[in-house]
């Protein structure tokens, strides 16, 4: 049976890395597309994924992480494209679960929005993808060359609204963004799955 929420007070954030795409993102894909294992990929591709979601440009960031896993330069030049579109559409497709809950936010009326670190091939993704429609503002740190935790990025968030921070409900899978939300008054929640999260915009329902 098809669950539902009505509609809530203010408005709700979701996170997309983490929240509404899987936990582990790219990585095992992108992995995979090299010939590399996973663990081996996984230290360079986040060592330097800072500076790429603030809005450093893929052959930049690529060319960093496939430096680090001991590639030559002329292997560099001719996969970054290719790993960099298998790494944004991972990261910028739903699960399931959390696609179920997106979409009955969006059903109940309720204004509903993104505030993602995500470099811009991500965003490029996800603001090309269907199940975006609905939501009325995308914000990503590429856009803004600031990330969570910082607070020039929830005040982006704010702004496009127009609302106070106390009028945010925000789903992130990272406690210290979720803290630093909180800061600012919003109504935040530490992302442990989707069924905890039906429960937490529940309980903002009740909370009016």
């Amino acid at each position: 049976m098809e669950r539902s929420l009505p509609q809530l007070p203010g408005v709700v954030v979701f996170d997309v890395g983490g929240v509404l795409s899987a936990q582990e993102g790219g990585v095992p894909e992108v992995a995979a597309a090299l010939g590399v294992a996973a663990d081996v990929l996984g230290p360079a591709y986040w060592r330097h994924r800072d500076g790429y979601d603030r809005g450093d440009d893929a052959r930049t960031y690529w060319t960093a992480v496939l430096t680090d896993l001991g590639l030559t330069a002329s292997d560099v030049e001719a996969r970054i494209e290719a790993v960099d579109a298998v790494d944004a559409a991972r990261w910028g497709a739903p699960t399931a679960a959390s696609a179920e809950l997106l979409a009955a936010v969006c059903a109940s009326g309720t204004r509903t929005g993104i505030l993602s670190n995500a470099p811009q091939s991500l965003a490029g993704v996800v603001r090309a993808a269907v199940w975006s429609r609905p939501l009325e503002h995308l914000v990503f740190s590429c856009d803004l060359r600031a990330a969570k935790p910082e607070p020039a990025a929830y005040a982006a968030v704010e702004a496009a609204f127009g609302v106070p921070g106390t009028d945010v409900v925000f789903l992130d899978d990272r406690p210290v963004n979720v803290e630093a939300a909180r800061e600012r008054g919003w109504r935040a929640h530490l992302w442990t799955g989707a069924d905890d999260a039906w429960e937490a915009l529940r309980a903002e329902v009740e909370r009016g």
